[in-house]
């Protein structure tokens, strides 16, 4: 694994074309803080992927991700700490998750993505899965609002505490958002 390597600048796109039975890239590429760009079709090929944990953590140079990353990674389960600390990081692609259907966690996922300004309503749109968004958001103090219907379809969930905590940069939460987490508890 590279993580922690103050080297890494670019991912060759490539990289994982051959790692079709690899399940777990969990820390893969954390705490390299120079990459700036991930290719889009990095894990194209490992369809049999269950765990992203830590994947991304701390790669701070991030500035974008993009929307196709995870589209053939139908089997993954975790999604926890993934992007955690990616603070130049300023949206999420909508469809980001959009074939991820058998997701049950984003615990952490975006935790600390201070340069975080926006979520789309469709994030989780096909996620009906998911059982934890603990500290999703935690610490995202570029948001300023949360959509309406973020979590409309995540009807399995059964922990969100501290999801939003400490996004001081919003300014109202949706009635709809607080009473699904009243629900959840």
């Amino acid at each position: 694994y590279l993580n922690g390597s103050s080297k890494i600048e670019k991912i060759p796109e490539d990289l994982f074309k051959n790692c079709v039975n690899v399940k777990d890239f969990s820390g893969i590429f954390e705490g390299c803080e120079k990459i700036k760009e991930i290719p889009e079709n990095l894990f194209k090929n490992n369809v049999n992927v269950t765990n992203f944990m830590h994947t991304f953590y701390g790669c701070t140079g991030l500035t974008s991700i993009p929307e196709g990353l995870f589209k053939n990674n139908v089997n993954v389960k975790e999604f926890r700490e993934v992007f955690k600390g990616c603070t130049g990081v300023t949206s999420i692609p909508e469809g980001l998750f959009k074939n991820n259907v058998n997701v049950k966690e984003f615990h952490e996922t975006f935790y600390g993505c201070t340069g975080l300004t926006s979520i789309s309503e469709e994030l989780f749109m096909n996620c009906v899965n998911v059982t934890n968004f603990k500290l999703a958001f935690y610490g995202c103090t570029g948001l300023t609002s949360i959509p309406e219907g973020l979590f409309k379809n995540n009807v399995n969930v059964i922990d969100f505490s501290g999801t939003f905590m400490r996004c001081t940069g919003l300014t109202s939460i949706p009635e709809t958002i607080v009473e699904f987490a009243k629900k959840v508890k």
